[in-house]
């Protein structure tokens, strides 16, 4: 791969912007790999997308996101169903899906493994005509990512803690009715979580049977709680142990549909849908992405 080189896409607003002043540290990691590589950084939402899509036209051999779980997203929009794998330099403040695919948090190891590592094809989820690759969050988790977005001094794991804690004062339940694969129900919930990889939202440990290439979706549905009782519930969703709780339901499936009693704040991966919907429609696309 090193002989080949590769395409660097920086998101120089990942992390609060801390992506972009860590360049010189992301090259020195490419160059200590022996990685022969060009470096763009994008300019605006949706720039990653474009760049991937001219890359992989042009027959780019490896492209590579630098950022968070929000630009490795935009990257995969251009590269799903085609020949060219995705890598990932993780320096964004969740990278949840580095962390579904072991890639190391350390630059230098996620480099290396660049360098090294062969492709393999992974599933994507499909939902609104976009591809997500790790987590779909319907419901409380969608207004977390929407508070987390408007917080201008926390981020990483403690800016995700500071909404949580916000969110379980103030959400209010929702009630839900859900199809996938010949099984059905109706309930009111907290939220609904489809998870391709076992973490979202900088870590919390939501679906640990989730894999990005098992050719299922894990769906997890959080039944409502009283408010004071949520402030020993939703801790539980950090390290997975809240599955065993009566209100909670695991689900696999390879398709399924939603439908609220009112438009909830939606995030994809992290990044949230433009509007607010009550109805989604989820698709697995399994083996659909090659990553490094």
């Amino acid at each position: 791969m090193a002989a080949k080189g590769c395409l660097v896409i920086l998101n120089p607003a990942a992390d609060r912007g801390e992506a972009g002043r860590r360049e010189r540290e992301l090259r020195d990691a490419l160059e200590g790999a022996g990685l022969e590589y060009k470096l763009v950084r994008t300019e605006a939402p949706g720039h990653a997308s474009e760049l991937a899509r001219e890359a992989a036209r042009a027959g780019i051999p490896l492209l590579v996101a630098a950022g968070g779980d929000g630009t490795v997203n935009e990257v995969a929009q251009g590269l799903v169903g085609t020949e060219v794998p995705l890598g990932v330099l993780p320096i964004g403040s969740g990278n949840d899906y580095a962390r579904a695919l072991g890639i190391p948090k350390e630059l230098g190891a996620a480099a290396q493994r660049l360098a090294t590592n062969p492709p393999k094809a992974v599933d994507v989820g499909l939902v609104e005509g976009r591809y997500f690759l790790n987590s779909l969050g319907m419901g409380i988790d969608g207004q977390i990512a929407w508070d987390y977005r408007r917080m201008r001094f926390l981020k990483g794991e403690l800016g995700y803690l500071a909404a949580t804690l916000l969110e379980i004062v103030r959400f209010r339940s929702f009630w839900a009715e859900v199809e996938a694969d010949g099984w059905s129900f109706s309930e009111r919930l907290l939220t609904t979580a489809v998870m391709n990889g076992p973490y979202a939202g900088g870590g919390f440990y939501l679906a640990p049977q989730a894999r990005p290439d098992d050719g299922q979706l894990d769906l997890v549905f959080l039944g409502n709680y009283p408010r004071v009782v949520r402030f020993s519930v939703l801790p539980k969703t950090r390290d997975g142990s809240y599955l065993a709780l009566s209100r909670v339901q695991h689900r696999r499936a390879r398709k399924a549909r939603i439908v609220a009693d009112r438009p909830l704040p939606v995030h994809m991966d992290g990044e949230l849908l433009p509007e607010p919907v009550s109805h989604l429609e989820v698709e697995l696309r399994p083996k659909a992405l090659l990553v490094v």
